[in-house]
Formats: structure tokens, sequence, C-alpha cells
């Protein structure tokens, strides 16, 4: 059951950096590092370091790889006192700080069979025992005969097809290699390769032959880390409802101000209504008023033998036609009137011939009269 559950995560491991979310994590990663000052760039450097493990015929040699480099630190005999070389190897790796650093066998790439394998893509989430099941077909080999391991190459789903390269190593000497090592006190987590062009990246080891190192820095890292993640989650949700209490507030605010507003909108309203109806009454009474005033003061200007036939009063001038015994008189009359000024004909004369009157029509400019 358990190795199982241990194949099952070690196929979502594997799906999830050689699928695209890993390989988009490993770009954004890449990116968040060239972000960072050089200092904080070279610590993290320093904290990925990895011992690298290489036996040989009586002879252990140890280097130091950085991401970047192989350093080379240093060799130990394996036909000496064990307890002594193990005494050794902890005070070399305590003064280059790699006691919980990852610790990887160095194979050399002729000890590696490296090929390129075409399953249905079904198998991919059983890879593992699909190869296991299969591994004389792809190699010279039987399962139990080897440590096997794949990198993802590509799918193609429209045929169904997962392309992927198969690396094989025999069990037999990798077993001896790693007795060699574990009588130095040095137990693999890894076993990866050395190739013409750099270390291959991979790890040929099974997962429940994997010594787990326990680095207390970097899981007090991740708790820092994980709390800071749930502080900034809470405060972000604090902002949140913060934000949503303060819309809420302004809202009930601006709505009883917009109550507020529209209220005295319809009391404003209701004194423009009241303004203007007054106005207009005033303005009537005024202009009806003084139409009162000039009627009158013409009924005192126009002598006995005058009469009206038209009047017609403007806000600058009034009109008047009709008949009278003299009709050139009229012009002085009523331009000795205050409210009158510049009398003259609109037109000529007339003699009436029933009433023997003149016939007049007559224009005079009104006068400003005080309102009071």
């Amino acid at each position: 059951m358990a190795i199982s559950i241990n194949s099952i995560i070690q196929n979502i491991r594997i799906r999830l950096v050689s699928g695209q979310v890993g390989q988009f994590l490993q770009w954004w990663g890449g990116e968040l590092r060239e972000l960072l000052p050089a200092q904080f760039r070279a610590r993290l450097q320093y904290a990925r370091r990895r011992l690298l493990m290489q036996a040989s015929d009586g002879e252990v040699a140890l280097s130091i790889e950085d991401g970047e480099a192989i350093q080379s630190l240093d060799s130990f005999i394996t036909e000496q006192d064990p307890q002594l070389q193990q005494q050794r190897v902890r005070e070399l790796l305590q003064q280059h700080e790699l006691t919980e650093m990852s610790r990887d066998l160095l194979l050399s790439e002729a000890d590696v069979l490296r090929t390129e394998v075409v399953m249905p893509l079904a198998a991919e989430a059983n890879l593992g025992q699909a190869l296991a099941y299969e591994m004389d077909r792809h190699t010279p080999f039987q399962a139990e005969e080897v440590y096997f391991c794949w990198g993802i190459l590509s799918r193609d789903r429209e045929a169904s097809q997962l392309h992927f390269e198969l690396f094989v190593t025999p069990r037999k000497p990798v077993d001896a290699q790693i007795e060699t090592l574990k009588r130095l006190g040095l137990k693999p987590t890894g076993i990866d390769v050395q190739g013409s062009d750099g270390l291959w990246g991979i790890n040929l080891l099974p997962q429940a032959l994997r010594h787990r190192i326990v680095n207390q820095q970097a899981r007090l890292n991740w708790a820092i880390a994980a709390v800071m993640v749930v502080l900034m989650v809470f405060v972000m949700a604090q902002s949140l409802w913060l934000r949503e209490h303060q819309i809420e507030t302004i809202t009930e605010a601006i709505d009883a101000v917009r109550a507020e507003a529209l209220a005295v909108q319809q009391i404003r309203k209701q004194i423009d209504d009241a303004s203007e109806a007054a106005g207009f009454m005033q303005s009537h009474k005024i202009v009806n008023g003084y139409k009162i005033e000039v009627l009158a003061e013409l009924t005192r200007v126009l002598p006995e033998d005058t009469f009206l036939d038209r009047l017609s009063m403007h806000a600058e001038t009034t009109q008047m036609q009709g008949k009278s015994d003299n009709a050139q008189g009229l012009i002085e009359l009523i331009n000795d009137s205050p409210f009158f000024e510049n009398a003259s004909f609109r037109g000529p004369t007339r003699l009436d011939n029933r009433s023997r009157k003149e016939i007049f029509d007559l224009s005079a400019n009104n006068t400003p009269q005080d309102a009071g």
C-alpha cells in the first residue's frame, strides 16, 4: 500500500515538474531570482548547493555543485578506519555547511543507458509500473536488475502517445558504490549522471531508497513563509472587508444626502414656482395698472369733440385712431401730457363726410412712470 502511494506521489511530482505547469514555475522562479539583489541571489545559490559523491576502487571523491560549477572538495581512502573516516567526513561537511544539503551519487555517462521510448498516453498515470512490466522490451535488462527514471519529452494528444527518455543503470555496481558511501556515513539522497555537457539533472535512485535529510533551516524558512502568507491573506481579507464596510457606510451616507438633496430640490422648486406665479401676477398687475392710468390720462387730455375708434397701448408706444374737430391740435395736447412725448401723425388726416370731422391716426412714445 505504501509503495503504491509513493508511486502515485512520484508520478504526480514528475508530471508537475515535466509538464507545462512545472516549466512555467521554473521559468517564473528564474525570472523572480533575476529581480532579486545580487546578495540575495548569492544566498539562494548558496542554499541550493548539493554534495556530489563519486565512488571508485578504494576511494570516494567529494565535490560541491552550486548550479553553476562543480568544485572539488576532498577525497577519502575507503580502506582506512571507518570510524576515523566518518569523523573526518562529518567535520568536512560541518566546515562547508553541507550537513543538511542533498547528497547525490554521481555516475559516469558510460554507466547509464539512455534511450527514447514511446508509449500510450494513458500509461503516464502509472508510468513507473508500466516500465517495470515492459523494461525487457526497451532495454537488455529486467526491471529488478536496474535503477531507472525518465524525463517527459512531449505529449502527442492527437496520436495519444507519450514520448519520453528512459535512463537505466545496472543495480549491482550502484549498490556496491552505495554501500561504500554508507561506510563513510554518506547515505545518498539521489543518483545523478555526469555527462560530456554537464550534469543530467536526474535521479535514478528509487524513492524508497533515498536518504531523507531534514533541513531545519529550510523548515524554519518554510514555516516563516507560511506564516507570512497567512498574514498576507488575513491582511488582504481584512482590507477587502474594511473597504466593503467603508463602501457600505459611504453608500448609506450618500443615500441620506441624496434624500435631503431631493427634499431641498422639491422645496426650491415650490419656491421658484411660487415666485414665478407672484412675479407673473405682479407684472400683469403693473401692466394693467399702467394701462388704466394711460386710459385715464387720455380721457383727461382729449377734448369733448374728439373720440377714439381704436386705441393700441404697447410697452413703448401708444397708437390712437379716431375723429376730431381739430386733429392738428391733438399733437400739442398729447405732448403736454407727462405720459407721452414725440406725438406725431402716422399718415395724413382726412375729412369724414358724414360727421364732418377729421379722421386721424396718431402715435406717441410712452414716458416711463414711477412704479410706486
